[in-house]
């Protein structure tokens, strides 16, 4: 009987133990929920066979402008932004601050670096606000976040994008999507 009292004790004591810690890491999680950073990097294209994806053709943006915004999910107010710029291979990375859990955020287009290539597509499947998720409340542990390409379009597209759209079967012009 002894030996179940003293269990009984153990065990109280380790629930109370583990309810106490739980607070105090909730009061600790609020202040590191502040201190988070992502990191999110993306890439910035020409689309130079104005298919609105990525070819073996595409040539990728230096000097390109994006921004980072979030809103809030209910009412769609802007909460925060940071721009960003692609470095000389066309890729982005912008550091973001704090947790957005109810919040969505995207990186969108805002200059391209290329005269003869700055149409932004806002038409079809491609979007001009490429969606990241700034939370560690959905699974995701890592402070990374990769987004889809950035597409501009070229005025008129190169003479090999034929040859390319041979390769891929595809017909510019159809809706139809592998």
């Amino acid at each position: 009987m002894a030996n179940r009292i003293h269990s009984a004790l153990l065990i109280a004591a380790i629930v109370a133990l583990v309810s106490v810690l739980g607070v105090t890491g909730a009061a600790d999680k609020s202040a590191a929920d502040k201190a988070e950073k992502f990191t999110v990097t993306g890439t910035v294209y020409c689309d130079v066979c104005r298919a609105k994806f990525v070819t073996r053709v595409s040539e990728r943006m230096p000097a390109a402008k994006v921004r980072l915004e979030c809103h809030n999910i209910t009412d769609g107010k802007f909460t925060y932004g940071v721009d960003g710029e692609t470095d000389a291979n066309g890729v982005y990375h912008i550091e973001a601050d704090g947790d957005h859990e109810d919040e969505y955020c995207g990186i969108k287009p805002v200059k391209s670096s290329k005269e003869d290539c700055s149409e932004i597509i806002k038409d079809g499947w491609a979007k001009e606000f490429t969606r990241v998720a700034l939370t560690t409340k959905n699974g995701m542990v890592h402070r990374t976040r990769n987004v889809n390409p950035i597409l501009y379009l070229k005025a008129k597209p190169i003479a090999v994008c034929a040859e390319v759209f041979k390769e891929l079967h595809y017909v510019p012009g159809e809706d139809v999507h592998p």
